[in-house]
């Protein structure tokens, strides 16, 4: 852990660690967020599928897309996640996130201890990303990509050690300083230990798709570095130069090792050149939302750490971090990207700032602050501050929330309770828990299918994509939906006819699926509703006396009772005796 550089005769070394516990606990706590995400039943299920089944090529579980080709970017950490689900449940899905969050921080901090940061520039920066990639470290596999991320910079960072603010183009040499370093051994030593990076970029490439963007990052700063050997060496770099270029084209040779082949590449390119309005993560970040403001602080010391400081700036990093900015503003899931890369570079320069500002003070009043009085409310404060961390931690790593008045635990009680079967048209934030509630049975054979779900291109023509976001979310403007050039033209209520589904679940929250299905109320009926969902049957399979589904009126339940409170992950419905085949984890009677 990084100690705090007071003079000797300062304050206690137990003062120090105290101040180092603090910090890694209150980064733990930002980094235990306790939501379910909306995917997770779905990554959990899939890994399971895997272990059990093997690969799946096409689609599953559902009605609409059967049979066509399914490109899994996510398969091996699917896998990891069913793991944990199925031997330690949701509080080892909960630690396991926060370790690698820790990692990812760790990293990070040991970066920083070797360039001799200070203890508080080191905590003010660590605090800072942790919050900035609280949003987006919820269990899900995008958690491995920003930890493997994390590792290939920790890798870069340290083969480069020393080259730092060496830039001698003719336009950077007023900004450069002059250094042996470059030229010292032990610096072309280490450009060795990039031979590693082909093995980070071979697991990310089978854990999760952003491993195009971490490679376009990791080429990006490799190239810069390139540029500067050839700058400042000439002919005499072109070995170094062609091992470089080397190592970046076997990294990117490596990811072709997947079950896809360049298939994964080609659907990734295809998938990506498509805009995605419909997905929140794919929008810019609202300037205006309260959940911004760590990045808009990130952003504003950024700029302040680069005028200020008076350290000399490398413009790789400069070049990298200004592409990750503007990434980050673009799209909200490339946030953790540039607050990652903020962390391990940016650190130098903000302690370069905070000791312009005020860190001599700060320490002369720690060292004539070392009396017994002193020292007895320092270990008091530090004692009260561990008792409210921990506290806080473990009631985050204690159970994964499933949100009542966001997810249909109710309306799912009520299904399972009436045995009800068939096709479900069901809002994609709520499919993937849909599949894994219903999606198998003892038999094997699925209780239900869905037609569509949260792995969205990735296993359904873009016609199924735009019938379901038609229904939900109504004909909108460009910078809510974007539609395919072959597809059908705009009719919210086509989903409810193709392959005639038999029930249709809903949020009440979205409006323009709630009035199509007012709109057909003469051939659907209301079966279930409460203050969040609505779950509608086809009327001539409900309302008919004569067919096993009737569904008389006393076992309908139309309220507005609220949703409230939390049921423990995974909160599957009671099928009576049936037990989860998902995970050995908590169900029942975990309603809070």
């Amino acid at each position: 852990m990084p100690k705090a550089t007071i003079p000797a005769g300062g304050t206690d070394k137990w003062i120090d660690l105290g101040m180092n516990l603090a910090l890694i606990l209150a980064c733990a706590v930002a980094l235990t967020p306790n939501l379910a995400d909306a995917d997770i039943w779905g990554h959990v299920r899939y890994g399971l599928d895997m272990m059990t089944d093997g690969l799946p090529l096409t689609t599953t579980y559902s009605y609409t897309a059967n049979g066509h080709p399914w490109v899994n970017h996510e398969n091996l950490s699917e896998v990891t996640l069913a793991l944990v689900a199925t031997f330690l449940g949701s509080r080892g899905l909960l630690i396991m996130k926060c370790l690698l969050g820790l990692g990812v921080i760790s990293l990070i901090i040991h970066n920083a201890r070797r360039q001799h940061a200070r203890l508080l520039s080191i905590s003010a920066v660590a605090l800072l990303v942790s919050v900035n990639i609280t949003y987006h470290w919820s269990v899900r596999p995008q958690v491995f990509s920003y930890s493997l991320f994390a590792a290939l910079l920790a890798l870069v960072t340290w083969c480069f050690t020393g080259w730092q603010g060496q830039w001698r183009l003719p336009y950077f040499r007023r900004w450069a300083r002059a250094s042996e370093d470059v030229t010292h051994p032990d610096a072309l030593t280490r450009i060795n230990y990039l031979w590693f990076s082909p093995l980070i970029m071979l697991v990310w490439a089978n854990t999760h798709g952003a491993f195009v963007a971490g490679f376009c990052i990791f080429a990006s700063l490799l190239g810069c570095r390139c540029l500067e050997l050839l700058t400042t060496w000439g002919r005499q770099s072109w070995s170094v130069v062609g091992k470089i270029l080397g190592i970046v084209m076997i990294s990117a040779l490596v990811t072709l090792i997947n079950p896809y082949g360049v298939g994964l590449h080609q659907w990734l390119l295809q998938s990506l050149g498509n805009p995605r309005p419909e997905i929140v993560e794919w929008h810019a970040p609202d300037l205006f939302n309260v959940l911004t403001i760590p990045l808009l602080l990130m952003t504003t010391l950024w700029v302040i750490g680069l005028v200020g400081s008076r350290r000399p700036l490398d413009f790789s990093h400069l070049f990298v971090m200004t592409v990750t900015l503007w990434q980050a503003y673009t799209h909200q899931r490339h946030i953790p990207f540039f607050a990652i890369a903020f962390g391990f570079w940016m650190i130098p320069h903000v302690d370069c700032l905070f000791r312009r500002l005020f860190m001599n003070a700060s320490q002369r009043e720690l060292e004539t602050n070392t009396s017994p009085v002193f020292r007895v409310a320092v270990a008091a404060g530090f004692l009260l501050v561990f008792s409210l961390i921990t506290f806080r931690l473990v009631d985050r790593l204690g159970v994964l929330q499933v949100k009542r008045n966001e997810f249909p635990v109710s309306a799912f009680q009520y299904m399972a309770g009436r045995d009800l079967r068939g096709n479900l048209v069901v809002t994609y934030n709520w499919a993937q828990y849909a599949i894994a509630a219903f999606g198998q049975e003892e038999s094997g054979e699925p209780r239900m299918r869905v037609g569509f779900d949260g792995r969205f291109r990735t296993c359904y023509p873009q016609r199924i994509v735009d019938m379901h976001f038609d229904f939900i979310m109504g004909e909108g403007g460009p910078e809510r939906r974007w539609r395919g050039n072959d597809s059908h033209a705009f009719d919210p209520a086509l989903i409810l006819e193709y392959e005639c589904p038999d029930l249709v679940l809903i949020s009440r929250n979205q409006e323009p699926s709630v009035h199509t299905m007012q709109q057909h109320a003469d051939q659907w009926t209301l079966l279930y509703q409460d203050a969040l969902a609505q779950l509608w049957g086809r009327s001539k399979k409900y309302d008919d006396p004569q067919l096993a589904t009737y569904l008389p009126e006393t076992e309908r339940r139309i309220t507005e009772q609220k949703q409230i409170g939390y049921q423990a992950w995974p909160a599957f419905p009671c099928f009576g005796n049936r037990s989860s085949q998902l995970v050995r984890a908590e169900t029942g009677s975990n309603e809070r």
